[in-house]
């Protein structure tokens, strides 16, 4: 896993300013491409009463996007991801917790 001073910077603010619940490392496979593994770091933290998550995603970088399908009315069209394993890209996720589920949600709904 490749040091990560962004994911850093994002942990010690929110630790600092509103503590952590819990937070760990896990690596998994890709979801598209079963073969490739990304690196998956979290955080959880209380604000407002409010249960949030937010995941740093470090997996192969998407390099194209096919588009499969035929262009005949009522075909499905569906896109598939082509990945370069020696080049990384970073995800930052933020959810929710809603009942028992965590739901995605824009940062900027934060007001940070």
């Amino acid at each position: 896993m490749q040091d990560d001073k962004a994911w850093d910077r994002i942990a010690d603010a929110i630790d600092t300013k509103y503590g952590l619940v819990e937070h760990g490392r896990s690596k998994r496979p890709v979801e598209d491409a079963n073969d490739l593994t990304e690196f998956v770091s979290f955080i959880v933290f209380d604000r407002d009463g409010e249960r949030y998550k937010v995941e740093r995603i470090q997996g192969p970088a998407i390099i194209d996007r096919k588009t499969i399908g035929a262009r005949r009315a009522g075909a499905t069209v569906r896109m598939e991801n082509v990945y370069d394993p020696d080049e990384i890209s970073f995800r930052t996720n933020l959810y929710k917790q809603s009942g028992g589920d965590w739901e995605a949600i824009d940062p900027s709904a934060l007001g940070l």
